[in-house]
């Protein structure tokens, strides 16, 4: 078995303590507490958790020529299994303020930086069986020309027989993401899209939906997008759990290239309940875990429910052990 290529956004996470909701009024001083610095985006988070469970993992991410381009580079050569070739290109490395307060939902203040300047043509796809691609939206180089980019990207990969993998992140309007039909992106995108995995809350923004979580929508939601071509579809709902839809044995036949048994999966539809949580320490980086858990699953050659509940699995371990740089593996 190949190893899995993990592409798109990456940057540095800069996450204060806060132990109450940030404020900016003009000419205040508040004090927060001390600061973690990790790093942030699909490349680091679903990389690393895959390497973690034994996957080995090739990151294709772009960089800067200066501090948080060391940063990264560094953080990244320290994981075991994980082989990262950066593009080091003439751009600010790119950064996340992340702002987490008790009771509170995240906030991010994201820079995209070097993320802007990624070249896709130049990703080398030897010996890999799965190509995994995190945040369109959040990348403007992969935005532009309605991404036709990453269309040829994922064409080359099916191609040459290898599975692709998709996952998404909210649209800032007013970014030059905002200005992008996601919906038209979509339907161009996932007929070469084996494995698609956003949240709801991603797609709500796409398709101007009710940010709350409502199984019924998500369900429908399933279908559209297997509709549309893509193979697998898991969307994720944080504490309400994961619906999953898989399409006919004809489409899945790729994926049976890195491991996965397509007759255990032809028409699976399912909602598995979030696990129960010992402690909540960090939510960021749970979506890309629970992304993580899924593809480990399917080239382990489970069936949809344990692999949809190795993703859950995984996207709580996540969050109890403090993020993804501190996930040492699921109970």
């Amino acid at each position: 078995m190949g190893k899995v290529a993990v592409v798109g956004h990456l940057c540095v996470d800069i996450r204060p303590q806060l132990s109450e909701p940030p404020t900016l009024e003009p000419g205040t001083l508040r004090q927060v507490g001390p600061v973690t610095i990790a790093l942030g985006g699909a490349v680091a988070n679903t990389g690393r958790v895959l390497a973690v469970l034994g996957v080995p993992v090739v990151g294709w991410g772009a960089v800067g020529p200066d501090d948080l381009g060391a940063i990264i580079t560094a953080h990244l050569g320290r994981i075991p299994g994980f082989e990262f070739r950066p593009q080091t290109v003439p751009v600010g490395s790119s950064y996340t303020i992340v702002l987490e307060s008790p009771q509170v939902d995240r906030a991010f203040w994201n820079y995209p930086g070097s993320n802007a300047a990624l070249d896709l043509g130049a990703v080398s796809l030897d010996g890999i069986d799965l190509l995994h691609f995190g945040y369109p939206s959040l990348m403007p180089g992969v935005c532009a020309d309605a991404g036709v980019a990453l269309v040829d990207l994922f064409t080359r990969a099916t191609g040459a027989g290898i599975a692709t993998s998709l996952d998404l992140a909210w649209v800032d309007p007013g970014s030059e993401a905002g200005a992008v039909d996601w919906p038209s992106f979509l339907e161009r995108i996932l007929p070469v899209t084996d494995v698609l995995s956003p949240s709801h809350d991603d797609l709500a923004c796409i398709y101007g939906l009710p940010g709350t979580f409502d199984a019924g929508t998500a369900t429908r939601l399933v279908e559209t997008l297997l509709g549309h071509g893509a193979g697998i579809v898991m969307v994720t709902g944080g504490a309400d759990g994961i619906v999953l839809g898989a399409g006919e044995a004809g489409r899945l036949a790729r994926l049976a290239t890195c491991g996965l048994l397509p007759e255990a999966w032809v028409g699976a539809r399912l909602h598995v309940p979030a696990r129960a949580l010992t402690q909540v320490s960090t939510t960021t980086g749970a979506g890309d875990a629970a992304t993580a858990g899924l593809l480990s699953g399917l080239r382990d050659g489970l069936g949809p429910q344990a692999a949809v509940e190795r993703a859950a699995a995984v996207a709580a371990a996540v969050i109890e052990q403090g993020g993804t740089e501190a996930f040492t593996g699921i109970r």
